[in-house]
């Protein structure tokens, strides 16, 4: 299994050559955003939008570096997800 693994891993580095892993990707822009952007609460869907792939390939690299999940839930039943940096840590 472990070969057909690392041979699919091949053959996608082979079609996107120059394009870092994800993780990489996050840590550039997120580095790249002022001090005042980068502490506070991010939606799945800013991410998503600035990576341009979905969230359930960006919220492993989220809990892998630190990042929390959070709701905020309001009267009529209704939340709002979110995550929060490591260095908020609501």
């Amino acid at each position: 299994m472990s070969a057909y693994i690392k041979q699919l891993n091949r053959m996608a580095e082979a079609i996107l050559p120059g394009k870092p892993p994800l993780q990489q990707q996050f840590q550039a822009w997120y580095g790249s955003l002022p001090e005042i952007a980068r502490l506070r609460p991010f939606s799945m869907t800013e991410f998503e939008r600035v990576l341009g792939t979905q969230g359930k390939y960006i919220s492993p690299i989220l809990l892998d570096l630190g990042w929390q999940r959070k709701r905020r839930w309001s009267s009529r039943g209704q939340y709002c997800r979110f995550w929060v940096p490591p260095q908020l840590g609501c």
